[in-house]
């Protein structure tokens, strides 16, 4: 059994997000009616704060207005104990984070066909929701604005769906974005996002792109190892051709991203809908096998165990699984009748709240203070003795109780209210090399790397410490709830590394080459891949590899050239003029023959 919330019964925590935690929940209902949906809870910290809240029922009141099988669909807004909560579809599968991982971690990568399938998709919801229509029939003029794998979502039969509109820009919205206020995840934000201007739905394009090149590229595009280089990065802009780092990419793939990756939004897709086409017009001409049933079966095979060990449990969750959540740490809840938007809204004073406990008490009786209320019996008079006598013994004993509490130890005091118990969170681990020892709070795990989904201590923090010979120990930090997530590169020890002779500065990955022609204009061929026009500048991966480039320019011959490069080069080639044509000449008509005339030695030999 879960936990009861409301209505519904928290079965399992999903994840933890900036503003709540989300849940696995179930629905009972008449005659046996069940039904599996997600309950995301705003955090108790924020539900002090009128913003948020307002924020995160926005949320609610915009997906709600959304009906595509591309957006995960709204069905409940409410509040249990002064926790707001939404209830959502449950969406069996993973975001595109997780399927990521799982992808490297078995070692099978998305093919590119795949990868193009879940942008086209979310490309599909994405436009539905640029052009939603509110109930007045005009338009919401929603952004997203919160575009990335996180909020990505695959399904096992090969769906996907958006969600999270938690951050969205919509017209008549109840919460209003200040001027300049950057919300969103920084490494999927567009350019005019991060400088604060204003923006359209063509920046949910950039970040749908940038989605989609971490996908091809298994590369990070902007991220950082700060916020603000992160913020630089994006500002600039400046993007790797993505076969410069994956060369198996199409180069019509390529070019279909990089256009979706303009910085000058004027010259990205004018919305998400051509995006999409481009997308399928690319999969159709190259007959890609990355139709929802090519993405089921992709889903089956990387999530083959999980689903066995779901088929034989007969469910998606295992039984008496605690919530693992600091919104239920509170151990005094507010109950005093009011809501807690209400609250928020009102200046009104607050019921007073009486809290009575008593010896090893699992839990606190919470109640708002009683009225008088008028007896059912009809009062008899009663002798002042026996009264006076009462009041007496019950002044000792209040007095007695008193003293005894005053004595107790504060640690005594808090374990008077104990929380409801708490289950830990869960940690996935990757190391590169992996087969790495693991220790969590000084304890060896009989486990090695990788981990997945290895239970935490049901506390706040711990503290990891990973052990491989021949490399450093690992030291970290993190929080014990929810699912954490850790991807470690572990650095090798020079102490028992073999000296290595003194090599030259590593050249640099790439190179760049810049073709210029004589005259300029000619369009410039590569293994009849089209590159675009003089002049041109490319970046190029750096290696022995030649470079076969043709150029073709209307009246003039095609030029064939081979380049090597081992540096930055500029490559200036001439392309010679075609001669003028010559006037045809009109051919003469044949001379008539004269008519042969029987010779007169014609005579038969040999006859």
């Amino acid at each position: 059994m879960g936990m009861p919330f409301g209505r519904y019964e928290l079965l399992k925590r999903i994840a933890a997000g900036g503003m709540g935690e989300v849940y696995l929940a179930r629905q009972a209902g008449f005659e046996g009616f069940e039904k599996l949906l997600v309950v995301k809870v705003l955090l108790p910290n924020l539900a002090e704060d009128s913003e948020f809240i307002t924020m995160f029922l926005d949320e609610a009141r915009i997906a709600a207005r959304l009906d595509h099988p591309n957006i995960g669909q709204i069905y409940d807004l409410g509040e249990v104990d002064g926790a707001f909560y939404i209830a959502m579809e449950y969406i069996r599968g993973d975001d595109v984070v997780r399927l990521w991982k799982q992808a490297r971690l078995k070692q099978k990568p998305v093919p590119m066909a795949l990868a193009a399938r879940i942008a086209a998709d979310a490309a599909a919801g994405l436009d539905y929701a640029h052009k939603a229509t509110g109930a007045d029939n005009e338009p919401l003029n929603l952004v997203h604005r919160d575009v990335s794998p996180q909020n990505i979502l695959v399904t096992f039969d090969g769906g996907v769906k958006l969600i999270d509109f938690g951050v969205a820009k919509a017209a008549g919205r109840m919460s209003h974005t200040t001027t300049g206020t950057i919300k969103g995840k920084y490494a999927y934000m567009s350019p005019e996002q991060i400088s604060g201007a204003d923006i359209d739905h063509r920046s949910d394009v950039f970040a749908l792109g940038v989605v989609l090149y971490e996908m091809l590229t298994s590369a990070r595009l902007f991220k950082r190892d700060t916020e603000v280089a992160t913020l630089q990065a994006v500002a600039t802009c400046d993007i790797p051709p993505p076969t410069s780092i994956n060369p198996k990419i199409d180069p019509m793939l390529a070019d279909i991203l990089l256009k979706a990756l303009a910085q000058n939004r004027d010259d990205r897709y004018e919305d998400a809908q051509a995006f999409r086409m481009a997308l399928e017009e690319w999969m159709l001409a190259e007959r890609q096998p990355g139709t929802a049933a090519h993405l089921s079966a992709y889903m089956k095979e990387l999530y083959a165990e999980r689903l066995a060990e779901e088929r034989a449990a007969g469910k998606p969750f295992a039984d008496n699984e605690k919530t693992p959540s600091q919104l239920f740490r509170r151990s005094v809840v507010d109950r005093s009748g009011q809501s807690r938007l209400s609250q928020v809204r009102s200046a009104s004073t607050r019921s007073q709240v009486a809290i009575a406990n008593s010896g090893d008490d699992a839990g606190a009786t919470v109640a708002a203070k009683p009225e008088q209320l008028p007896s059912a019996v009809p009062e008899t008079k009663k002798s002042p003795v026996p009264l006076i006598a009462g009041a007496a013994i019950a002044l000792v004993l209040i007095g007695a109780i008193g003293a005894f509490l005053a004595t107790r130890s504060s640690g005594d005091s808090e374990r008077a209210m104990p929380s409801p118990a708490v289950m830990s969170g869960t940690l996935n681990l990757l190391t590169d090399p992996k087969g790495a020892q693991v220790l969590i709070d000084g304890e060896l795990l009989d486990e090695r790397t990788p981990l997945q989904g290895y239970p935490l201590p049901a506390k706040e923090r711990v503290k990891l410490e990973i052990r491989l010979d021949g490399y450093l120990p690992t030291f970290k930090t993190i929080s014990a709830m929810g699912m954490q997530n850790l991807d470690l590169r572990l650095d090798p020890d020079p102490a028992k590394a073999a000296p290595q002779p003194p090599t030259a500065p590593a050249a640099p990955a790439t190179v760049r080459l810049a073709i210029e022609s004589t005259p300029s204009g000619a369009m410039v061929y590569s293994k009849g891949a089209f590159l675009g026009k003089t002049p041109l500048e490319l970046n190029r991966p750096r290696s022995d590899e030649a470079l076969d480039l043709t150029l073709e320019l209307a009246g003039h011959k095609s030029l064939n050239t081979t380049i090597s490069q081992s540096s930055d080069t500029k490559a200036a080639l001439v392309l010679e003029k075609l001669p003028a044509a010559a006037p045809k000449r009109t051919p003469r008509p044949p001379r008539p023959s004269a008519p042969k005339q029987d010779d007169p030695l014609d005579i038969a030999i040999g006859r």
